[in-house]
């Protein structure tokens, strides 16, 4: 699916990523001011400094086996098999390269990365790539009809899951109809940029929908999203020792994944702090153990993927030279 060769004049593109760009840090600023509101350092010193430091080498396993279980499922979503060893590295090089960079663009550095070293064209990676992020969002889709029909909101929930089913149904058509596909993208002429993202992620989504693949990205994805969960009880429970429910542990969750998909700067710098915070807080913590454990737990999922992922990307920066990005384009 080619996109039309349209495009906006230079100077309201350059006005918009400007805005663009003010709101995401508008966001990431709003948040770290609500977090921080009402906290004293000293007392959010004195809650992080309570917490024992072998539970934190549990939340660090947890994580590891998350980021493992990621490189598992990009590795089988080609035939043959994918090499793990390439798909675990471009997994820790695309969570680094998001945590500092802005637009996602850790996901275009890791379809690279793979199709460097299994020989494969990025095109094909970065379709696989794009799969594996719409399978993410259907399980934020799947927290969000958990956590609205937990909240009493059924009738938004079943609203919602009618528009997630009728979503995957229109998938479905385009699968069975490519040319329709290609229309649809086409509503985004004037979009250059966006209706080249469109038909790539389109296209790449489309590619995938065999039913083995299917069932392979839906079992992996879940047990990808049970490790982050885990983590979360771990953090909660094991670190903070805050004693919650399963249930209380799934509301957080869910409500800090949901909170990720605001607009923010690289990282959710703020967002993350913010949006746990207040989830706590709704859940009877006090204000800077919620803040402390929000803290944490963001900079515990930050920091070693960010550090581990870098050292990674510029031991092997030669495989993404600017110059060998021709076959994403």
């Amino acid at each position: 699916m080619t996109p039309p060769n349209t495009s906006l004049p230079p100077l309201f593109r350059s006005l918009g990523r400007v805005f663009w760009t003010c709101v995401k840090y508008g966001v990431s600023g709003l948040c770290l001011i609500y977090a921080f509101r009402g906290v004293s350092l000293a007392d959010l010193a004195a809650a992080l400094g309570r917490y024992p430091i072998p539970p934190m080498f549990g939340v660090l396993t947890v994580t590891i086996a998350a980021y493992v279980a990621m490189g598992v499922r990009l590795s089988y979503m080609a035939d043959p098999p994918l090499s793990f060893r390439s798909t675990f590295s471009a997994a820790l090089v695309g969570l680094a390269v998001n945590n500092v960079l802005p637009a996602k663009a850790g996901e275009v550095a890791k379809a690279v990365w793979i199709g460097r070293s299994n020989g494969v064209p990025s095109q094909k990676t970065l379709g696989i790539v794009f799969m594996e992020r719409f399978f993410d969002v259907n399980v934020l889709a799947f927290l969000s009809f958990w956590f609205l029909w937990n909240m009493g909101q059924h009738l938004s929930a079943s609203f919602f899951a009618i528009c997630l089913i009728f979503g995957w149904c229109i998938l479905f058509f385009f699968r069975l109809r490519p040319l329709w596909a290609e229309r649809f993208t086409r509503l985004f002429g004037p979009f250059v940029s966006l209706s080249r993202f469109v038909s790539l992620a389109l296209s790449g989504v489309l590619e995938n929908m065999s039913p083995r693949r299917l069932a392979w990205l839906s079992v992996s994805s879940l047990v990808v999203w049970c490790f982050f969960a885990l983590e979360m009880a771990f953090c909660l429970n094991g670190v903070a020792g805050l004693g919650l429910s399963w249930d209380t542990v799934l509301f957080v969750f869910a409500v800090s994944g949901l909170g990720m998909l605001l607009p923010s700067s690289p990282g959710a710098v703020g967002v993350y702090e913010a949006v746990m915070a207040a989830a706590l807080e709704r859940c009877g913590i006090a204000p800077d153990e919620a803040l402390a454990i929000a803290l944490f737990s963001h900079m515990l999922q930050f920091l070693p993927v960010t550090l581990a992922g870098g050292v990674i990307f510029f031991q092997g920066a030669g495989t993404l030279k600017p110059e060998r990005w021709h076959d994403v384009d």
